[in-house]
């Protein structure tokens, strides 16, 4: 009975070690993560990683899907450029694209190596970005660390195209 007991604690340890969880980005060495961010484009995609998550999944706007992103790390300023597609979003569309650019194409930003964060230059003191790779994926999560905001993080993410 023991044994039999034993043996299905390690067999019950062994598969749920072994699942895998989609909600849990793969994170890369952060000293990599400057040279995977400038040598790709980065293009909004659209994922629906289960019903769970809908409420922290950002959907981009028809107006953002043909939007890419660019980082420049430069010794003495980073920056994030947007080359707008042929749709142009309103007031009320491109919550990615309004929130980081304000109606710029270029926004400068600092890169945390250690934390993976972009702080924009233009943002509150309390918010940043966390940065994240899925295999060719980039997901940047939304945070913001004042204890007296009510705030729900929100992942966006993107697709990397070679330059």
């Amino acid at each position: 009975m023991i044994k039999k007991m034993i043996y299905a604690i390690v067999l019950f340890s062994l598969l749920t070690n072994c699942a895998k969880d989609k909600g849990t980005p793969i994170y890369d060495d952060p000293k990599d993560f400057q040279k995977i961010l400038s040598t790709y484009i980065w293009q909004p995609i659209h994922v629906n990683e289960g019903s769970e998550n809908q409420l922290v999944n950002y959907k981009p706007d028809d107006c953002e899907m043909d939007n890419s992103y660019l980082f420049l790390f430069q010794d003495e300023s980073n920056e994030m450029r947007l080359d707008k597609g042929a749709k142009g979003c309103t007031a009320q569309e491109g919550m990615f694209e309004l929130g980081i650019f304000k109606g710029k194409n270029t926004n400068g930003f600092t890169f945390n190596k250690e934390k993976a964060t972009i702080k924009f230059s233009d943002s509150d003191p309390y918010s940043s970005y966390l940065v994240a790779f899925e295999g060719n994926r980039l997901i940047i999560t939304s945070q913001n660390n004042n204890p007296t905001a009510n705030y729900i993080p929100i992942k966006f993410y993107f697709k990397g195209v070679k330059k």
